[in-house]
């Protein structure tokens, strides 16, 4: 949409283009339609206050401006900026894609009757963009057969997740799990930018990368070689270009990190296993384990050809991007993969793993994802997908099967970090993929095939 002006029943709007996928929302409510809204908020709140002398209703409304008109114009100014701005969206036909913004942070509004107040927001849309014909891309569906090894491996995984943990004090080895204090300073800083007191490390194999605070470190386990259990240690790293939090960007890190406590889990048996699922034999349990990787099978099949599909996509729509990606939007991409990951059934160290990796792709690869998110959004908006509470709920009871939890106690982990609204945003955008992808031409393939393929894309993508 080109810029666009306007006036309707007292509010004057003005829309604007403000960069790439953002618009600037001008807005003047008229004085008439301030003193209105004072006057409405003044005899509701007239009606309800009972004040010391006088009988509820009957209150001098001189005295009720002195005690609360202050607070009276600052609701009636709130609601009449949120009810313009939704005015103007429903008007215009635009749908913010999140939170507005001021344009000037720093603007403070009041009003006050016989005054039109003026006012400026900002705010993210879906850049404009050609579809392309999602009929004519080739997605591949790779075939697996569950084996007797995948059955071992699970098993043994298993085994390690109901295993014992038993305390380690020094002579850390791959896979001990530390917990301990992390300060994070930023080279040049005396404070640190960000403080935790639980802070979970696990050794990597020698020589290979970790994660602490969602930062990748090289070769972790080197700094922890020789460390016990009360020792505190710097750990210096480089802040990603593309951190959500743009003053870690680029920057020298020091995380100094105080172990409070160590433990090496001892793997359970597999008699064990069959003793806790209240199973008959071990031959029960290994077909509980088939049905389950059969059904994890389905879902990676199912995500492959959502991953083949937003790639299809984002190769071929053409749209005009921010120069530079959010640390708002960057923060909102991570939660998505988070989402994504956790309903894969991928466990929380791989996710935060993930996660680290994630944050050290490059610029390229952020607007990558931005430019998928819109295009997602885009035919969600289109085909009126939307997300039920009881979708929401059986998705948190397949993540809490997976991960051995109750769903209620899921949820309530999820609430407590405002994650429910990225899940749902997660699954929104998988029945958007699939919709997608049931449209289009669908192959099967062998897994040898399918690798093959995955292993020469990367070849070519890595030059």
């Amino acid at each position: 949409m080109s810029d666009a002006t306007d006036t309707i029943e007292g509010y004057d709007f003005k829309l604007e283009d403000a960069g790439p996928a953002r618009k600037r929302l001008s807005i003047t409510i008229s004085a008439d339609v301030i003193d209105e809204k004072l006057s409405e908020s003044m005899s509701t709140l007239q009606g309800q206050s009972a004040l010391p002398g006088f009988r509820k209703g009957k209150a001098p409304s001189q005295l009720l401006e002195r005690r609360f008109g202050s607070a009276v114009r600052e609701d009636a100014r709130n609601e009449l900026m949120q009810g313009a701005c939704q005015k103007a969206f429903e008007h215009f036909k635009v749908r913010p894609l999140a939170e507005m913004e001021p344009a000037d942070p720093d603007a403070e509004y009041v009003i006050e009757k016989g005054t039109p107040l003026s006012f400026v927001v900002e705010f993210e849309v879906i850049p404009e963009f050609d579809m392309p014909d999602v009929s004519a891309i080739e997605i591949a569906k790779p075939q697996l057969e569950v084996t007797d090894e995948h059955i071992d491996e699970e098993l043994e995984r298993q085994c390690m997740r109901m295993g014992t943990a038993e305390e380690r004090q020094g002579d850390f080895a791959p896979a001990d799990r530390l917990l301990g204090r992390c300060d994070l300073f930023v080279e040049g800083e005396d404070e640190p930018i960000f403080s935790h007191e639980q802070v979970l490390a696990v050794i990597p194999e020698k020589g290979e990368s970790g994660q602490m605070l969602g930062l990748k470190i090289e070769d972790l386990g080197a700094a922890f070689a020789k460390a016990s259990v009360g020792d505190e240690l710097d750990i210096e790293t480089i802040g990603p270009d593309a951190h959500e939090r743009e003053d870690i960007r680029g920057k020298k890190l020091r995380l100094h990190y105080t172990i409070h406590l160590a433990e090496r889990i001892t793997p359970a048996a597999v008699n064990d296993l069959i003793e806790r699922f209240s199973l008959a034999s071990e031959d029960v349990l290994r077909e509980q384990v088939r049905l389950a990787l059969e059904q994890q099978r389905d879902e990676e099949q199912a995500s492959v050809m959502r991953e083949q599909m937003v790639k299809a996509l984002r190769d071929q729509v053409k749209m005009e991007l921010p120069e530079r990606a959010s640390g708002r939007q960057i923060q909102a991409d991570l939660e998505r993969i988070r989402m994504e990951l956790m309903q894969r059934g991928v466990e929380q160290d791989e996710v935060e793993n993930k996660l680290a990796e994630v944050r050290e792709r490059s610029e390229s690869q952020t607007r990558d994802h931005m430019r998928s998110w819109f295009v997602l959004e885009r035919v969600a908006n289109d085909e009126d997908i939307v997300v039920s509470e009881q979708e929401i709920n059986g998705r948190i009871a397949t993540m809490a099967m997976q991960q051995g939890a109750r769903p209620d106690a899921l949820r309530a982990e999820l609430v407590k970090h405002d994650r429910i609204m990225p899940l749902a945003r997660s699954i929104r955008e998988r029945k958007a993929t699939d919709l997608l992808v049931s449209r289009a031409k669908i192959t099967d393939i062998t897994m040898d095939e399918w690798t093959a393929r995955r292993d020469a894309a990367e070849k070519a993508a890595s030059g």
